[in-house]
């Protein structure tokens, strides 16, 4: 941490009194199952490890802000392309970038490099997502934290446990030039210091 306490959890982060799950029809990917879980922020502790599952889906869908859970406007929309997302192999071979990070507002990157503890470390600066929303795509992969539940859902059926938005080859380009410029910022940085 670089000397800041967390003054407040990021919007999507679960809490401790929110580990209680369901499994309902989604509302999002029609024909499929998706868990649900209990709605409490602010109850119990922070687990900044673990999205919260439903808020999580819904940021990503409806574009909210991952820090602070409002609507992030086409003109302020951001993302950390270091610490977020990867590169998605398509069935043509080709890669292009994928986030399950929500988007956020410019204002709430700087709580956010300035708070979280692996931004922080990062030093990576915000990319504005412009000219591509990107599409949806549900994942049925075990969501970090939740491999004890996922053992006592049913057998058999896929269960929608988050989402991504993948993007078209332009913005793809954009965050791999960002990640290769942090490369070579950090390089140099550390050839500095002498690391």
């Amino acid at each position: 941490m670089t000397g800041t306490a967390i003054t407040e959890a990021p919007w999507s982060v679960a809490w401790s009194g929110e580990q209680a799950f369901r499994l309902q029809p989604s509302r999002d990917f029609p024909g499929m199952v998706e868990l649900d879980q209990k709605q409490a922020p602010g109850e119990g502790q922070p687990i900044f490890a673990m999205m919260h599952v439903a808020r999580q889906r819904r940021a990503v869908i409806d574009h909210l802000c991952h820090v602070c859970g409002r609507s992030t406007p086409k003109h302020d929309r951001w993302i950390f392309p270091v610490a977020s997302g990867g590169l998605v192999t398509l069935h043509d071979g080709t890669q292009q970038y994928g986030c399950n990070v929500p988007p956020i507002h410019k204002a709430c990157t700087h709580r956010a490099g300035l708070e979280c503890p692996h931004l922080s470390k990062l030093q990576e600066s915000p990319l504005r997502v412009v000219g591509d929303e990107g599409r949806v795509i549900h994942r049925t992969d075990i969501t970090p934290g939740l491999e004890a539940l996922a053992k006592s859902l049913p057998a058999g059926v896929d269960v929608v446990f988050s989402c991504y938005r993948l993007f078209g080859p332009a913005f793809t380009r954009q965050v791999i030039a960002a990640r290769d410029a942090w490369d070579a910022q950090t390089r140099a940085r550390r050839a500095g210091q002498g690391v």
